[in-house]
């Protein structure tokens, strides 16, 4: 059941307050971008002076951090969630992160961890215990989930390689 939502005070000083107080109830089950805390604290009626008021404080404190917040959602997404780069990208930038921060964070990700150890996990995942892939179809399907998951495709055709027990891979 969702929680009702709280009154917004009509005094501007409440609403500093009662902004502020939300703000940290946001940030307190995650790192967020500034860009989503605007966007949740508008979404809940707050006047948009007291959410600069807020982000500013925030900002100001260390407690709201868009570089801190985009390390640990590409180091989220590459490691637990198993995307590829170009995933992590584009998915920091919905997230509300620029698109620099959104590419410095996805380099230190990948800078941590190893693509190409990512990949085949998620190799072995798919392929469910098989040592081959079976026909050409297969061998599509496979590659467009890898694809779609933001692995580049040089990557993904070395990884089916061993795989792939024909001479030429099929057109993808």
């Amino acid at each position: 059941m969702p929680r009702a939502l709280t009154p917004i005070p009509a005094d501007p000083g409440e609403a500093r307050k009662a902004a502020h107080a939300a703000a940290l109830r946001l940030l307190a089950g995650r790192e967020m971008s500034t860009a989503r805390v605007r966007e949740r604290l508008r979404s809940r009626g707050f006047p948009d002076d007291a959410i600069d008021g807020t982000v500013e404080r925030l900002a100001g404190a260390g407690i709201l951090d868009d570089r801190r917040a985009a390390r640990a959602a590409a180091r989220t997404l590459a490691t637990v969630r198993q995307r590829g780069r170009h995933r992590v990208g584009r998915e920091l930038e919905q997230l509300g992160f620029t698109k620099e921060t959104a590419l410095e964070a996805t380099q230190a990700a990948f800078a941590d961890s190893d693509e190409r150890a990512v990949l085949e996990k998620v190799v072995a995942s798919k392929l469910r215990g098989r040592r081959t892939i079976a026909d050409p179809g297969a061998y599509r399907r496979l590659f467009g989930a890898l694809l779609r998951r933001g692995f580049p495709a040089d990557l993904i055709r070395s990884a089916l390689r061993p795989f792939w027990g024909h001479r030429h891979e099929p057109d993808e």
